[in-house]
């Protein structure tokens, strides 16, 4: 199988925010209450059926699943991102008053002046999320790149009280809610039954499956807002085996950073009961990821994980579930 990558890369990483005394990086601390900007969040264009469930559309901005939403009085597309922490706003829609200026560490490297604030009301249609804590940062580039409008993009702190149920055939997303045990509220939300389900560890906010390459244990993290899987350089030699190298690209986060990875397809990955014969992937260094979430992380699965399945995430119970695709 043969994949051609024209352009660069553009991935969407989980930020972790982080002073920096002096210019270095020396200790992850939670932020204070007071750096965070409050809105509430709806999305026009979702149908809701009754108050705990919304069904929303999407389309896709390359690979980037793409909604519309409103944060206090500004409308726009919006990204869905699992691999975000927080609400991000785009600073070039957002200019008001500042409040203290943070580095954020991405998965190209850092990402400079973060403004952190509170807003009103994020608008999802007829569900209103109150007080979402949000963080303004420049998304300018992912803008140009990808010739949209783009308002933010929506992180786990919207959605962890939710089932997400991301439908990529019917393009798709359904959010309904759960109660304290991680069970959904309106029954009558989702009516087919899985096929499979999986377990996953909840590591800060990321999501950790196990998967096997040439019968080698890896730790994946999924994240919807990564355009193609990442696998880090320094696996097993046996895992790499199954790596067939294309050629060379540059990969673009949020940070506006570009690093030069190695492109091309990891064959033959199995996840449980799921597998993969080939997807598209880029070799990088992970180590400041693993450092900063006190994990080990072999690699990121995305797009090319998600969009050939009908997959539920469920953060409460952690465990993702498998949906047959439907007949057309």
């Amino acid at each position: 199988m043969k994949f051609v990558y024209r352009y660069q890369i553009l991935l969407i990483w989980a930020l972790l925010f982080i002073r920096l005394p002096d210019g270095r990086a020396t200790e992850v601390h939670p932020p204070p209450e007071d750096w965070f900007f409050s809105c509430s969040l709806n999305f026009p264009l979702a149908i809701q059926p009754n108050p705990n469930t919304i069904y929303i559309p999407f389309k896709l901005v390359g690979r980037l699943i793409a909604v519309e939403a409103q944060a206090d009085s500004i409308n726009g597309t919006f990204i869905l991102d699992t691999g975000a922490e927080r609400l991000l706003l785009n600073s070039n829609h957002y200019q008001e008053r500042q409040v203290e200026q943070f580095v954020s560490i991405g998965n190209t490297g850092t990402v400079k002046s973060v403004s952190n604030r509170w807003v009103d009301s994020l608008y999802w249609d007829n569900l209103t999320f109150s007080n979402v804590r949000a963080n303004i940062v420049d998304l300018t580039h992912i803008e140009q790149k990808k010739h949209i409008r783009l308002v933010g993009i929506i992180g786990y702190n919207v959605f962890k009280d939710f089932e997400i149920f991301i439908d990529f055939q019917s393009q798709q997303v359904v959010l309904t809610r759960l109660d304290k045990d991680g069970y959904r509220l309106d029954p009558e939300a989702i009516w087919e039954s899985p096929y499979d389900s999986m377990d996953f560890k909840l590591v800060r906010h990321l999501i950790m499956i196990e998967a096997e390459v040439q019968g080698r244990k890896l730790k994946f993290n999924v994240d919807s807002g990564a355009e193609v899987n990442l696998l880090d350089r320094k696996v097993k030699r046996k895992v790499l085996d199954d790596f067939e190298i294309i050629r060379r690209v540059k990969m673009v986060g949020v940070g506006q950073n570009e690093i030069e990875v190695l492109a091309g397809v990891l064959h033959n990955v199995t996840y449980g009961n799921q597998s993969d014969e080939s997807m598209r992937t880029l070799i990088t260094n992970l180590l400041e990821m693993c450092t900063t979430f006190g994990t080990r992380i072999d690699g990121v699965v995305g797009y090319e994980f998600l969009s050939s399945r009908r997959t539920l995430i469920n953060y409460k119970r952690k465990k993702l579930f498998f949906f047959q695709q439907q007949r057309p």
